[in-house]
């Protein structure tokens, strides 16, 4: 597997694995519209993502969902292996005008804070 892919083994499926990560996971976030859930002590780094249907239509929400990932996988060889993190997305200001500097921006500071990035 390439070192900037998203295989499907770090992608958090099940609703029993979101509702541990809600449950054991420590919240972080920069706004009310952007939260993160970040369990430690994981297997392996696992990622989901949720965006509130009242964000705006599929169309939106999909592109919110798209960024998220791609920054994901971009920063994913920087992220410390052993973590499990849920991002949620809920309506708020700006929330549809977010791009892709803006999503990476809020990450890795969310990412620093955590301290689930990889001691370098």
């Amino acid at each position: 597997m390439g070192l900037f892919s998203f295989p499907k083994e770090e992608k958090l499926r099940k609703q029993e694995d979101f509702l541990r990560v809600l449950r054991e996971g420590r919240p972080y976030s920069l706004s009310k519209s952007f939260i993160i859930y970040i369990r430690k002590g994981a297997e392996k780094r696992r990622i989901g993502i949720s965006v509130n249907k009242k964000v705006g239509k599929a169309v939106v929400r999909n592109r919110i969902k798209r960024l998220i990932r791609e920054v994901y996988r971009l920063h994913r060889p920087y992220l410390r292996e052993d973590i499990e993190m849920l991002v949620i997305v809920k309506p708020g200001e700006n929330i549809k005008d977010l791009d892709f500097h803006k999503v990476k921006d809020m990450l890795i500071k969310i990412w620093e804070k955590a301290g689930a990035l990889k001691e370098q």
